[in-house]
């Protein structure tokens, strides 16, 4: 009996058995699972149920928080129990999917549709149901790709109409190594007669959604829809927009999307069309992501595009273009100072294969400025190193040659500035590389270069200074500063006529055997080259010829960027047109660095051997060629008084080739082929400081540069400032030195030559 306002309300005593045995025993057929519970209370027309809990398996469960189930009054006395109404409160299914979809067929095949089951007393369908706060925490795989979903549900279900109303908040989900994150996920269900098991085609609505694209970078505040044909999730249709961040939990800046995204695709690629249009727009809305590129100042910067990707068997035909105005790039690899302004315009077709790992660029063309640059080739990247193969061509149609200079960031290549060229310029490349058979690799192409002609340069580049009298100022990597005077009567300068013969045979021969044939570049090497560096897999050789190297050392720097090396390929082609080729190897011997703070042929010939240049002997200057390559770190022999036995090798061998390439005469070479040499120790101080100072300087983080070059930061005319004694003189002991631990050793030296004659 139940007293409700004064009014009482009976309802029959065997009622009490029959709700339970309704509720729980029925329950049980039903699903097939042992059920337990903390507490059933009966009220009139009602149970109230807690603490429910299905165990499927040991690893899948269904806890009910609370269950409150609403009979038909009128029902229970005609010994009827007929739920009309569920409502579950807080709870959580937890574990394999697979247990659940068992678990659904099963229950499909018990539950019959109320017209089906005659005149039974039990009726568990109810007309109405409703879920909320149900924690879902499920994992499974599709087809053979682990996926999980963790997320709260709300649902609601009118059952006479087979329709469920699904609201999932709070979504993480994952599919292989791709995660997703969601505000709200929400769907309408229906389920065929006879099942639980929804009906397919099914159409999700998507709030706050976000995915990760990079480690750094996320597409967030995702909206729209998916449609999912099958429980599989073989295909699907995408109507999507959103926006990015650099944080693929984050849910975006929630305004006007940047980016939309619509399409249909099959999950294998086997068919589709996906479409990507992304409005130009300033990198300032999205912050995060802003702060994860190598940009500074950027926020003002623009970019925008379209993509499409149509895919057929397993591959992706992409065409597209993008946009990208007023970035500020800072990379160390890059340039040594932001490169500002950066932006083009670039348009592609091409085909991508995922089995084989294949990229095919049918036609690509980046715009800038007056210029423009033609790209096509196949890239087959397979994880097996044999296994990859790259072709490439780039091409330059003919443009003015002053479009070109314009169209290179001042930050990217400081030193073009103030360059006024006349003239066309055009370029053809190609390069076919096969790991398999690495011998057969090419790399031809075509550069009209010489018919650009400089018709205004700047002043510390002109052929009348370069040609002439001038002051090198160098900072080494310690920040000390050193200064070569090339000019007539100097105490650091030779003249090329007055430098030993063999010096000149033995820099051609471990640097630049054609330097008398080339115009500044080596082309018939740079096939070899690259080869070397793909076999190593580092950049370990470039081609360097004594040109480019006087180039970086009297009007660079050596940093490591492309900057430095784009601006020293444009300098090599402007020094080999403006200078003889005596000039440039005068320079060149003059300026190079032979040990720590020794520049120049004179210093190094008195430093070693308290000689002039021309009484340089073979061995002596086939040495001193050796020191090139790494001349700090070889200065231990000189600290340790005479050479190791395997830099005795190096040097026999080095007169050997200066001999077999007829730069050496067979008279000479008898006299010398043992490559021995007698240091003059006056400079060399104690054994202990001289290593010390070698490890200093190697430890020291400045780059080595020209200060009297292109790169000046000063602004003054170094040509007007007096020289101090220690200046002109450069004596490695004035440096400072401090003590160290653990001095270098000669053990361990590096290859034998740079290179190999060109």
């Amino acid at each position: 009996m139940v007293v409700l306002g004064g009014v009482v309300f009976t309802y029959p005593l065997w009622a009490d058995g029959l709700v339970e045995d309704a509720v729980v025993r029925r329950l049980e057929a039903v699903t097939a699972a042992p059920m337990t519970m903390d507490s059933f209370d009966l009220e009139y027309s009602s149970v109230t149920m807690r603490g429910v809990t299905l165990t499927l398996d040991a690893d899948t469960t269904i806890r009910l928080d609370r269950i409150d189930v609403m009979f038909d009054r009128e029902a229970l006395w005609s010994a009827q129990a007929i739920v009309t109404e569920v409502e579950v409160v807080g709870g959580a299914i937890t574990g394999d999917v697979a247990a659940f979809e068992r678990l659904a067929a099963q229950m499909g095949s018990r539950m019959k549709p109320r017209e089906d089951r005659g005149g039974g007393r039990v009726h568990l369908m109810p007309q109405r149901a409703r879920v909320t706060g149900l924690r879902l925490d499920l994992r499974g795989n599709v087809g053979e790709t682990l996926a999980s979903l963790d997320a709260v549900a709300d649902i609601t279900a009118s059952l006479p109409e087979d329709r469920a109303t699904i609201e999932l908040r709070g979504v993480e989900a994952s599919l292989g190594d791709r995660s997703v994150r969601a505000d709200t996920l929400s769907t309408v269900l229906r389920r065929p007669v006879g099942t639980i098991v929804p009906r397919f085609p099914v159409t999700v609505q998507i709030e706050g959604g976000a995915t990760a694209l990079t480690p750094q970078v996320a597409v967030a505040d995702i909206r729209g829809s998916v449609t999912i044909a099958d429980s599989k999730l073989s295909e699907m249709s995408l109507t999507l927009a959103g926006g990015f961040s650099g944080d693929p939990r984050s849910a975006g800046e929630g305004a006007t999307p940047l980016w939309s995204l619509k399409g249909t695709g099959a999950r294998d690629l086997s068919r589709g069309s996906v479409e990507l249009t992304m409005v130009a727009f300033k990198l300032g809305k999205i912050p995060a992501v802003l702060a994860q590129l190598p940009v500074v100042d950027s926020e003002d910067a623009t970019i925008g595009g379209d993509l499409k990707v149509t895919l057929l068997d397993g591959k992706a035909e992409v065409e597209g273009d993008l946009q990208l105005e007023g970035l500020n790039i800072d990379h160390p690899l890059l340039a040594r100072q932001p490169v500002r302004g950066v932006g083009f315009a670039f348009n592609f077709t091409g085909e991508v294969d995922p089995a084989l790992r294949r990229v095919a660029i049918e036609a690509a063309t980046l715009r800038r400025g007056g210029i423009e640059i033609d790209f096509d080739g196949e890239f087959i990247h397979p994880e097996e190193r044999s296994g990859r193969k790259y072709r490439l061509h780039v091409a330059v149609p003919k443009v003015a040659c002053q479009e070109v200079i314009e169209a290179i960031p001042a930050e990217l290549a400081p030193s073009l500035v103030g360059f006024q060229l006349k003239g066309d310029f055009e370029l053809d490349l190609a390069a076919d590389i096969d790991f398999a058979d690495l011998e057969k690799l090419t790399l031809t192409g075509r550069v009209e270069r010489d018919k650009c002609k400089p018709v205004k340069v700047p002043h510390l580049v002109s052929a009348d200074r370069l040609s002439g009298a001038f002051v090198h100022r160098v900072t080494m990597r310690d920040g000390a500063q050193r200064t070569v005077d090339l000019r007539e009567g100097s105490a650091t300068y030779t003249a090329l006529d007055q430098i030993s013969p063999y010096m000149l045979a033995a820099v051609m021969t471990t640097e630049d055997g054609g330097f008398w044939r080339h115009r500044g570049f080596i082309t018939s090497q740079f096939p070899a080259a690259l080869k070397r560096n793909l076999e190593a897999g580092k950049i370990r050789l470039g081609a360097s010829t004594i040109t480019m190297q006087m180039v970086k050392n009297v009007l660079l720097s050596h940093e490591r960027t492309l900057s430095r090396k784009l601006q020293e390929m444009f300098l090599t082609w402007y020094v080999e047109q403006s200078l003889s080729k005596e000039r440039i190897m005068e320079v060149y011997l003059n300026v190079i660095e032979f040990g720590p703070g020794v520049y120049g042929i004179t210093r190094a010939a008195s430093h070693y051997f308290a000689k002039a240049p021309a009484a340089l002997t073979a061995p002596e200057a086939a040495y001193l060629a050796l020191m090139l390559p790494s001349p700090v770190r070889r200065h231990i022999h000189y600290c340790e008084g005479g050479l190791s036995p395997a830099f005795q090798a190096k040097l026999k061998r080095l007169l050997a080739i200066m001999h077999t390439r007829g730069r050496l005469d067979p008279i000479i070479f008898e006299e010398s082929k043992e490559g021995l040499i007698t240091f003059d120790l006056a400079e060399v101080g104690t054994k202990r400081a001289c290593l010390t100072e070698i490890q200093r300087l190697l430890a020291a983080s400045q780059q080595q540069r020209s200060i009297s070059g292109l790169l000046d930061d000063s602004g003054y005319d170094d040509e007007a400032l007096p020289l101090t004694p220690d200046e002109v003189e450069g004596e490695p002991g004035e440096l400072k030195r401090r003590k160290s631990d653990a001095p270098p050793t000669a053990d361990g030296e590096d290859a034998f030559l740079q290179a190999e004659e060109r």
